[in-house]
């Protein structure tokens, strides 16, 4: 099955109320309180605007419009409109379900901002910054969940006037968080075939904001590459699917580049009451460029290092006349290696076979491995089962030079990988590779 990427797509609504102000004193008195209760108006879903008279020293308490009848509107916008101060906050002062990693601004008009300090309930300070005009206040780090944030700050008008003012924002508390992690530990060198692969602790729904936060940087400038969505799987056999990203680079990577790979999840809602639980990371190595070709119809194994061809192995590849003992073709990738491994294949009677030097290149059972039972036919037959076979020396000598993500590019067998391989990445073209990416 092609696994591809689920994509979520939000949508909001902004719904406006307008207060028209009545008055019984004439026409004109009618059209003076109108105006001036439209200047008090905002919205209901975005920013907030709230119209401050400068008094100095009276504290304003900014928790969402004032929901004072017109007359007051009247009396509070009767002073100079270069006299006011109106605090402007995104999202609104009085929000309680604020996203950690929403932009937060404050912004003053007609006034300056002298000081502001924000400090959670958890005892935390917010830092910030402050425009060159003083007029706005922008958030400088992300927020923690279900914290109310207080602002308290003070804003000067155009006549020098100090007005305090404050408000409240409160983020949102999860229903549930959740883990992800990479399969690359950091400090560890791998081949130049590795994904790099981000397992969630369960199905996420919206994988495009999840996305968003992926960052990978080299030593070596940019890799062009890209992230592809498999298709969500249960893959402990508990019941419970899981989501899977893997980054491909668009080539092989740059042999001896160092990679610093993160995602910053914590805040990021995955939609469905799930929300990331915390920030992951991993700085590892791509190590020598060790490839192996290994075309069937040659009996030999070939391992190139930087180009440069350094071994040619006699071996037994699977026997392609026997269905389902074909070698399967593709770019196989390095995952695991066992200095002994107990082989078992119920279709073909045997179990329980303890074989040497295991190489595991694919999910499916195929190693590279000692089998000196094949010792004959070495360089000369292909009558394996799936796996390559190797003779006494020479599996030990290429299980010692291989490591994880190194590539094992099969040729001309009559069975290609499929998705139902792992590694399969390097099945598709770049381009093809590309439409996995959710964003």
């Amino acid at each position: 099955m092609r696994r591809t990427p689920r994509r979520s797509n939000g949508s909001t609504r902004s719904n406006r109320r307008r207060r028209t102000a009545r008055s019984a004193v004439g026409w004109l008195a009618l059209a003076l309180a109108t105006l001036l209760a439209v200047t008090a108006c905002g919205s209901g879903g975005g920013d907030v605007v709230v119209t401050v008279t400068s008094t100095a020293g009276a504290q304003v308490t900014v928790s969402g419009l004032d929901a004072s009848g017109s007359q007051q509107a009247s009396a509070s916008a009767s002073t100079a409109l270069n006299s006011k101060v109106r605090v402007s906050s995104k999202p609104k002062f009085g929000s309680t379900d604020v996203a950690p990693n929403d932009p937060v601004t404050v912004t003053l008009f007609s006034a300056t901002i002298k000081d502001l300090t924000v400090t959670g309930d958890d005892g935390s300070t917010v830092q910030g910054t402050i425009s060159d005009d003083k007029a706005t206040w922008t958030l400088g780090q992300r927020l923690a969940y279900n914290t109310v944030y207080t602002f308290n700050g003070t804003a000067v008008d155009t006549d020098g006037n100090e007005t305090p003012f404050t408000g409240t924002l409160q983020t949102v508390k999860p229903q549930q968080t959740v883990r992800a992690s990479f399969q690359i530990p950091s400090g560890t060198t791998v081949g130049v075939a590795a994904p790099i692969i981000i397992t969630f602790a369960q199905a996420i729904g919206d994988k495009a904001a999840a996305q968003k936060t992926f960052k990978l940087t080299t030593d070596k400038g940019d890799v062009q590459g890209s992230w592809g969505w498999l298709q969500d799987e249960d893959i402990q056999g508990t019941g419970v699917k899981q989501s899977i990203v893997h980054f491909r680079p668009a080539n092989f990577w740059p042999a001896n580049t160092n990679v610093h790979v993160e995602a910053d999840l914590q805040g990021v809602n995955y939609g469905s009451g799930a929300w990331g639980k915390e920030d992951i990371s991993s700085d590892f190595t791509i190590g020598r460029k060790q490839v192996v070709q290994a075309d069937v119809t040659t009996f030999h194994m070939v391992v190139l290092v930087d180009d440069q061809v350094v071994k040619n192995y006699p071996v037994s590849y699977g026997k392609e006349s026997v269905p389902g003992r074909a070698t399967v073709s593709g770019i196989h990738v390095v995952t695991e290696k066992y200095p002994t491994y107990s082989m078992c294949n119920p279709e073909f009677d045997y179990c329980n076979v303890e074989e040497k030097w295991a190489v595991r290149i694919n999910n499916n059972g195929e190693f590279i491995h000692e089998n000196a039972l094949t010792t004959p036919y070495l360089g000369k037959e292909n009558v394996s089962h799936g796996c390559v076979n190797m003779g006494v020396g020479d599996a030990e000598d290429y299980y010692n030079s291989a490591i994880y993500g190194d590539p094992v590019i099969v040729t001309n067998t009559g069975a290609p990988m499929t998705e139902q391989d792992s590694i399969y990445d390097w099945i598709y073209s770049f381009a093809d590779w590309q439409k996995l990416s959710a964003l």
